[in-house]
C-alpha cells in the first residue's frame, strides 16, 4: 500500500473527528483498531488519524483488539477504554459485530479500510450534508406503505411497510462513517422471486466458520411473507445452499428460510481494489456502501446470520423511483442536490459508480 501524507489524509479525518463524532477540543477519543491475522483494517490508520487529532486540539488514545466470534465476546479491554472516553472510533469489526446492540455509547463505526479510502471523496463528502441526503430519503422511506426491487438478475420483489418508525426499520446502536446506507427495511409480506447468486455470506453479526458460499450458478428463490418456500436451480447447489443457512440460523435458533431486511447503499465514493474472492467477508465490509449494491440479511432471528448480495437493482418506495439499475437516482432530485456543497456535486450524482471488483 502506498504512503500517504497526513495532509492527504486529513479532510477524511476531520469529516469523521468534527462532523461525524462531534468531538470537541479537550475531547479523549479512543480509536480501536485491529491485531491478528487477515486484518480488514489497516492499523496505521489509528496512528494517522490520533496525529490529526492531535492537531484539533483533542486527546487520543489507541488501543489494538483482535477481532471476537461475537458482541457477546467483546474484549473486557475495550469496554473499558470506552469508559473513559468522550468518543470512540473503531477501525475495526468489533464495531460492526455490536453496531445494532452497543447501547449509551457515543460511538462510530468508519467502513474506511485503507489510508486510500480515507484520502479519497469516499471519506471527504460533506458528513453534515450526506446525512441530510440520508435523512431526507429515509423520511420518504418511513412515509411509503411499500416498496419494489427488480434487477435483471431475475429479482422481483413486493413488500408492504409497517407503519412506525420502529416496525419499519432497525436502526443502528452507533453512527456509521462515512453515510453508506439506511438503516435496514424491514421485509414485511415480502413476495415474489428472489435471485441468489454470486455468493452467501454472514451478515457481519456474528463470525462463524465456513461463513462464506459461493454459487456457481444463481438459485431462484420463490418468497411468500418474507419467507422463501420454494428454490429453483440445480439440485446438489440448493442442497449446499439451504444446509448454509440452516447453519447460520443454528447461531440464533430462528427461521433458516427468513428474508429479515434489507438496505442499498448511498454513498457514489465506495470502492473496493482486489479480488473480492480473496476475502469476501472483507469485501462486503466496504462494498455494502455502493448504490450497485443491494444487501438483504436472513437466516435466524432479526438481523439473522446469512446475507445475499443484489447487484445492479431498480427500487421504487410508492412508484417512486429512488435506484435505476444501482445508480441512485434519488441524489440527482434538484431538493438533494441543493443539499450538497457545490465543489462536491460533481462526485455526488447518479453518473457516479466506482468498481467494487463485480
Amino acid at each position: 500500500m502506498a504512503d500517504f501524507p497526513l495532509a492527504d489524509l486529513e479532510p477524511g479525518a476531520r469529516n469523521l473527528l468534527l462532523a461525524c463524532a462531534g468531538a470537541q477540543p479537550g475531547d479523549r477519543i479512543l480509536l480501536v483498531g485491529e491485531t491478528g491475522k487477515d486484518l480488514y483494517f489497516e492499523p496505521e490508520l489509528c496512528t494517522a488519524v490520533a496525529q490529526i487529532a492531535e492537531s484539533l486540539g483533542l486527546k487520543p488514545e489507541i488501543v489494538m483488539a483482535e477481532p471476537v466470534a461475537h458482541a457477546g465476546e467483546f474484549p473486557a479491554a475495550v469496554r473499558a477504554a470506552m469508559e473513559r472516553a468522550d468518543r470512540t472510533i473503531f477501525f475495526s469489526r468489533l464495531g460492526d459485530q455490536v453496531r445494532f446492540n452497543l447501547e449509551g455509547s457515543k460511538a462510530v463505526m468508519t467502513y474506511t479500510l485503507t489510508r486510500e479510502h480515507l484520502a479519497a471523496p469516499f471519506a471527504s463528502a460533506d458528513f453534515s450534508a450526506m446525512k441530510q441526503v440520508h435523512d431526507a430519503l429515509l423520511e420518504l422511506i418511513l412515509n411509503a406503505k411499500s416498496w419494489r426491487m427488480t434487477g435483471d438478475c431475475g429479482t422481483d420483489l413486493i413488500s408492504d411497510i409497517k407503519p412506525g418508525r420502529d416496525s419499519a426499520i432497525a436502526e443502528f446502536a452507533l453512527e456509521l462513517f462515512p453515510v453508506m446506507i439506511f438503516p435496514p427495511v424491514h421485509c414485511h409480506n415480502m413476495r415474489g422471486t428472489l435471485a441468489i447468486k454470486h455468493f452467501v455470506t454472514s451478515s457481519s453479526t456474528r463470525a462463524y466458520a465456513d461463513s462464506t458460499l459461493v454459487l456457481d450458478q444463481p438459485v431462484l428463490a420463490q418468497v411468500e411473507d418474507s419467507r422463501m418456500v420454494a428454490f429453483d436451480g440445480p439440485a446438489e447447489l440448493v442442497s449446499r445452499l439451504k444446509k448454509q443457512l440452516q447453519r447460520a440460523a443454528e447461531l440464533t435458533g430462528g427461521d433458516p428460510y427468513r428474508v429479515n431486511s434489507w438496505h442499498t447503499g448511498i454513498n457514489p465514493g465506495t470502492f473496493y481494489k482486489g479480488d473480492p474472492y480473496e476475502d469476501l467477508e472483507k469485501w462486503g465490509t466496504v462494498a455494502y456502501g455502493s448504490p450497485r449494491y443491494t444487501h438483504m440479511h436472513a437466516a435466524g432471528i432479526d438481523p439473522g446470520d446469512a446475507a445475499f448480495h443484489l447487484m445492479g437493482q431498480t427500487i421504487s418506495f410508492d412508484d417512486q423511483l429512488m435506484w435505476d439499475k444501482g445508480r441512485m437516482v434519488f441524489l440527482d432530485r434538484p431538493e438533494i442536490q441543493a443539499m450538497l456543497p457545490e465543489d462536491q456535486r460533481g462526485f455526488l450524482n447518479s453518473s457516479v459508480l466506482h468498481d467494487i471488483g463485480i
